[in-house]
């Protein structure tokens, strides 16, 4: 298995979080500072057997997974997280062994990519590269276009359109954070799906397709979902603003 040799760091829109697996502490604060640097999430723990724990509840996008370790190598850590956590998260070894003696042993396990120690730069950049996903690219608050369109460039319909939603604002966040704490998401989805239609009314397209994304969706915790309407009223104050100023973010 071999991997290209990046010449650039890796592209600004990698995204994705990463679970570094050592218990050299030079390492990992060497591979940790590493992919802040490039803005990439990580989290690190000390062997195997922790990361076996961390996934049990924790998802990341790409496991670097060092091989000697105490309590629960990385050989070991990996077939527990393939055979019985199931888990198809890449995993990458990283190890001081030669790589013709290593590389064997680590594909058998179930890894998927291989980084000898002393880990180089490039080396790793090639890996962010070829097992991260990229950052989903988020769209203005408000759609100049469309609302152009709806409102045929009437800034009197547009300032009542303003208005209007301005009044409505308190009532519908009362209702859907309300709607949480009373665990009721029937009626969490009946004011989700009406308030979406006045965020459309005001070209806030992207953020409407975000509310909606909340809906119907019992599998999101009560928890995230509501982490993620304090987000969305946090745009829609950012939407807002840039009408009263009568800009584009």
């Amino acid at each position: 298995m071999s991997f290209p040799i990046s010449q650039q760091p890796p592209r600004a829109d990698l995204a994705g979080r990463v679970l570094i697996v050592e218990d050299n502490l030079i390492n990992q604060a060497f591979l940790s500072t590493l992919l802040r640097k490039y803005g990439i999430s990580n989290v690190v723990v000390n062997n195997g057997l922790e990361a076996v724990n961390f996934l049990k509840s924790e998802t990341v996008d790409l496991i670097l997974m060092d091989i000697q370790m105490p309590v629960m190598d990385g050989l070991m850590a990996t077939r527990v997280i393939r055979e019985q956590l199931q888990l198809s998260v890449p995993i990458v070894a990283v190890t001081s062994n030669p790589e013709f003696d290593a590389r064997p042993r680590c594909q058998a396990a179930g890894m998927n990519d291989f980084l000898s120690k002393p880990v180089q730069k490039r080396q790793l950049e090639a890996v962010l590269e070829r097992y991260l996903p990229e950052k989903e690219q988020k769209l203005p608050v408000i759609d100049r276009p469309y609302l152009e369109e709806m409102t045929g460039g009437s800034s009197e319909l547009l300032n009542e359109l303003i208005s209007y939603f301005k009044n409505d604002l308190p009532n519908n966040r009362k209702a859907l954070f309300g709607a949480l704490e009373q665990k009721d998401r029937v009626e969490f989805d009946r004011v989700a799906h009406r308030f979406r239609s006045s965020l459309n009314s005001l070209a806030m397209l992207g953020l409407a397709a975000e509310l909606k994304k909340l809906e119907r969706n019992p599998t999101m915790p009560d928890d995230e979902i509501r982490d993620k309407l304090t987000v969305l009223f946090g745009d829609i104050a950012v939407g807002l603003k840039t009408l009263d100023e009568g800009g584009n973010k």
